[in-house]
């Protein structure tokens, strides 16, 4: 089952993390992981340490874990997002 995004991931210490986090829920190996996305393990590592991986790996590796990359305008509001920002502070 795939873990719920709560709120866009804005930083490439995040994305690292979540890909990480990804990986590892679904209890894949790296080079099971750099196979299925056809990159080199050496890709899933750099990516999961914030280091410098192509948007085309990325997009790759998200897909292989059943992810997708989005760009939205930074002001644009997610369905996901609703309940930070109508939050009750009562």
């Amino acid at each position: 089952m795939k873990s719920m995004i709560t709120h866009p991931i804005n930083n490439t210490e995040q994305l690292a993390s979540a890909l990480r986090e990804y990986r590892r829920t679904q209890k894949i190996s790296q080079q099971a992981l750099a196979t299925a996305a056809h990159v080199a393990r050496r890709t899933i590592t750099n990516a999961e340490s914030a280091e410098n991986v192509g948007l085309k790996e990325f997009c790759r590796i998200a897909n292989a874990l059943g992810y997708e990359l989005a760009l939205r305008p930074k002001a644009m509001v997610v369905y996901e997002e609703l309940t930070t920002i109508f939050k009750d502070d009562n």
